[in-house]
Formats: C-alpha cells, sequence, structure tokens
C-alpha cells in the first residue's frame, strides 16, 4: 500500500513539475520561431514576404511598416519591426519587455553567443553596444543593453548604402 501511495505521488509530482515548467530559457523562448541571425536574411525582402513569413501577432501596419509582438514567459515580451522603401526591407527592429532583468541579461548573452558563431563579422563592443558588420559593411547589426537592468534591450538589423 505505502509502495502504491509513493509511486502514485511519484508520478503526480513528475506530472506537475513537467507542466509547471515553462518552454525553456528566454533566450530559447525568444529563437523558438525565428533564430536571431536568420533575421538579417529579412532584409531586401517584400513587405508581401514578410507578411507571409512572419509568425507573430501584428499590432501596427503601415505603408512602408510592420509590427508584431511576440508573447515569451509569462508576463514578458518582444516587439519586431520591419521597414521598408523601394529596394525592400532596410531595418528590422527588436525590442524587448521583460520583467526581470536576468531573462534580458539571457536573450542578450544568447545573442552574443549567437552571432559569434555565425561568423557574420567581427564584434566591437563599447558602452553596453555591440556591432558587427559583414565583410563589405552592407550590413551592419546592433545591440544595445544598457537597460538591461530595466528588462530592456534594443537590436537593430540594418542594410546599409
Amino acid at each position: 500500500m505505502v509502495k502504491s501511495l509513493f509511486s502514485t505521488t511519484l508520478v503526480f509530482l513528475t506530472i506537475i513539475l513537467v507542466s509547471c515548467g515553462g518552454k525553456g530559457t528566454h533566450f530559447e523562448q525568444f529563437s523558438e520561431d525565428k533564430a536571431f541571425s536568420s533575421r538579417i536574411n529579412d532584409l531586401n525582402k517584400t513587405i508581401e514576404q514578410v507578411r507571409v513569413e512572419e509568425k507573430g501577432n501584428l499590432i501596427k501596419e503601415d505603408l512602408n511598416y510592420l509590427e508584431y509582438v511576440y508573447e515569451v514567459g509569462k508576463s514578458d515580451s518582444y516587439v519586431i519591426s520591419y521597414r521598408f522603401d523601394e529596394k525592400g526591407c532596410f531595418e528590422v527592429g527588436i525590442y524587448s519587455y521583460f520583467v526581470q532583468a536576468e531573462n534580458a541579461k539571457n536573450v542578450v548573452d544568447g545573442i552574443k553567443l549567437e552571432m559569434s558563431t555565425i561568423e557574420f563579422g567581427s564584434l566591437k563592443e563599447d558602452n553596453m553596444l555591440c556591432r558587427w558588420k559583414n565583410e563589405d559593411e552592407s550590413t551592419s547589426v546592433e545591440l544595445d543593453y544598457s537597460k538591461t537592468e530595466r528588462g530592456e534591450f534594443i537590436a537593430t538589423i540594418f542594410a546599409n548604402e
């Protein structure tokens, strides 16, 4: 009887732990739909291509602008924005709003690690700002993490002219 009760309790606790556990770290959730570095490939896409491929919730739309929101964890989110001109997308912006600073830091650290593994370009870092440029300097990536203590960071991917 005691063995049966112990087994039932163990199974019950396991189910609770699995169901209450998150979907991974904030960086893993942030990257779940699309890796940060793959957003570089969104440059030069048409507004229609982005509309079809983007999986977030569309919250703002204009003639040359799209903005999507993603939920992360229970009370956090980030926004992806796209700016377009006649050549296609020239800027991708990412803005985070996390309740806990360590979750923003987790995503920032994940982005830095991801960027270092794709060999996009050399990292220049100062004043809590990371900058990468590809070899021909046609594309830049900036990661501003000066406000991670408030749960915020900003990343911008530019098509340089």
